[in-house]
């Protein structure tokens, strides 16, 4: 051979040793570096003196001050209304209160309404065209004030009776957005309902599995009178019914909602789980490595492209135990580089990379229920920060130039403590999601708010693979109050012992007809990451508005916000056009609005038109 082909090998030889030294020290990751700034805050309108002159929507509000239910039922209509940014009023029910026509909708936040003092003018104000509703069961055997003639005409009621445990629910009409012929099954629906035979034109929107009535409309004169018949439940699931009476209060009755739709999926990327597990081995033939990459994972990316998902994926180190520094470093090539290649794809196809912890260790001292998950509690603030910061070097290594915007906490618990330590290891993070409802006492359950620290509390509402009813009645609850779905699962739920009597193929058919469903109900939610989603967020919270009506047209304006607003719009006339925004038909009788500017026109078929 001569000097040159030695030179050559020799050259080759230098180059692939460098390539490789290179690609040990994770070089290739610092090659265009990844960016994640879809947080960062942006100016605001601000509200101009015309539309001073445009009254919010209000309402008036009877509730009963002896009755806890009653107090409770009040404060949830306050706290809708003051979301929806409309006015209100709030009086006993005993005050006699001079009505308004121009009352968007008298409220009833009592059964006692016999006893109200006002219910002769609220009655004669919904002849005249206005709204009344009952959020509660009337209490129909009050002795002492026992409903009138003329309320009963203008309830529909053509006879009523004790109350009774009542389980399930259907919804015959579109009364709440999306659930229009869905059933939620006897387990899924309970309240007390009184057995009511309903007059011939009165409406029945929502019965339980058995039909008894839950909720009907009855038009009265000009206008209409709504009932639920129910208890007032003590669950945040509820409130899409309460939203969704709101919304039926008069013509071209106008909401905000966000509209976005979330997907997390917990423990992901992770260090993969070695082996084989007996169940999925029996099934797929495949280890469980093997079982992520090639059947797992591919499938997760297919619903994603067939439902429009965008995912958060939420990084886990290790899953050592260890609560006591020093903290220790993944070990092994072949876990760190999963994260890696997992994550990398999963930033590829348009997704997010969040944090779930240095270990699975929930961030909270003893007290905290751990000992029944069988975690380790942490002795100190001081630990939980260190471990948090361990995942910070780590992270920083993997994916270099990255801001992590969202934390998730192992298992749903955060502690004061372990939240300060997310704060101070991560000050990029923004976005704190947990649970927005459930039973369990030591979840960290949460609100949808914008916190005065800057972060955001942006819980999950379902979880699972295959979601049973209630989680499916909780996601288009949430549709109706806020126009947002947040779902999450973990990558080896069909490991746990809650889907042993399911095999992967079912729990597959099970996601796959939830997602499905949920598409076909919910088209017009944008899916997003978790920190794509914090602009709609921000502007949902910071959004004033204000809305006139016309005969010809519905007038939207919107102020302090940054980018595109989104409403929802319930009227009974056909749309014509619109100016200033898009508008959308999303159910029968109700617009999805989509405006970025200051003002938008929503202009009605006339029957000039016709």
């Amino acid at each position: 051979m001569n000097k040159r082909g030695v030179y050559l090998i020799f050259l080759a030889v230098l180059l692939l040793g460098c390539f490789f030294q290179y690609l040990r020290m994770d070089g290739f990751l610092h090659l265009g570096a990844l960016r994640n700034f879809a947080a960062v805050e942006r100016a605001k309108q601000q509200p101009w003196a015309e539309a001073d002159a445009i009254a919010r929507d209000r309402y008036l509000i009877f509730y009963d001050p002896e009755d806890v239910a009653s107090m409770f039922a009040r404060h949830n209509v306050e706290r809708l209304l003051a979301q929806q940014k409309k006015d209100y009023e709030s009086h006993p029910l005993r005050e006699a209160v001079e009505i308004p026509q121009e009352t968007r909708g008298v409220i009833f936040a009592t059964g006692r309404v016999g006893v109200a003092a006002s219910l002769s003018a609220a009655l004669s104000y919904a002849s005249a065209g206005g709204t009344v509703l009952f959020t509660q069961r009337l209490e129909a055997a009050d002795d002492t004030a026992p409903l009138t003639d003329e309320a009963r005409g203008a309830l529909g009621l053509t006879a009523i009776s004790g109350a009774a445990d009542t389980l399930g629910v259907r919804f015959p009409t579109n009364f709440l957005v999306g659930v229009q012929g869905k059933t939620f099954d006897n387990g899924i629906y309970e309240t007390q309902a009184n057995a009511v035979t309903l007059a011939p034109d009165a409406v029945v929107d929502m019965e339980s599995a058995a039909g008894v009535p839950l909720l009907w409309h009855h038009t009265y004169g000009a206008g209409e009178v709504i009932a639920y018949n129910g208890a007032e439940r003590d669950d945040k699931t509820n409130r899409g019914v309460l939203a969704a009476m709101l919304a039926h209060c008069g013509e071209d009755a106008v909401y905000p909602v966000v509209g976005v739709k979330l997907f997390f999926i917990d423990d992901f990327p992770a260090p993969t789980p070695e082996g084989d597990f007996s169940k999925i081995y029996e099934e797929t033939g495949l280890s469980t490595a093997d079982f992520y990459r090639e059947n797992w994972w591919p499938w997760m990316q297919e619903n994603a492209r067939r439902f429009d998902l965008k995912y958060t994926g939420l990084i886990i180190e290790t899953y050592n135990d260890q609560v006591k520094g020093p903290f220790r470093p993944l070990g092994g090539r072949a876990a760190r580089d999963n994260v890696i290649v997992y994550g990398r794809e999963l930033l590829k196809m348009g997704g997010e990379l969040g944090l779930h912890g240095y270990n699975h260790q929930s961030l909270a001292p003893a007290g905290y229920g751990q000992g029944d998950l069988e975690y380790v509690p942490w002795k100190s603030q001081a630990d939980m920060t260190a471990a948090m910061q361990e995942l910070a070097r780590y992270v920083s290594e993997l994916y270099p130039g990255y801001a992590f915007r969202t934390y998730v906490p192992p298992s749903n618990i955060l502690s004061p403590e372990g939240y300060a330590a997310v704060r101070e290891a991560f000050p990029d993070v923004r976005i704190f999601a947990s649970l927005y409802d459930g039973l369990s006492p030591e979840s960290y359950y949460q609100e949808y708010a914008r916190k005065p620290d800057g972060t955001y509390a942006i819980p999950r509402v379902s979880a699972g693979y295959a979601p049973d009813g209630p989680t499916q009645w909780a996601v288009y609850s949430l549709v109706n109050e806020l126009g947002v779905f947040s779902h999450f699962v973990h990558p080896d739920e069909m490991f746990y012992e809650e889907s042993r009597d399911k095999t992967w193929a079912q729990l597959q058919q099970g996601m796959e007809a939830f997602l499905g469903d949920v598409d076909a109900a919910c088209p017009w939610l944008t899916p997003v990451t978790a920190s794509e989603s914090l602009p709609y967020f921000d502007d949902y919270f910071a959004l004033d508005y204000r809305v006139k009506r016309t005969p010809a047209y519905l007038e939207l304006h919107a102020w302090n916000h940054a980018g595109e607003v989104r409403f929802l719009v319930r009227s009974s006339r056909v749309l014509d056009h619109a100016e200033g925004c898009t508008a959308e038909p999303v159910a029968e009788s109700v617009y999805l609005v989509r405006m970025t500017g200051e003002a938008a026109r929503l202009y009605w078929r006339t029957e000039e038109d016709a």
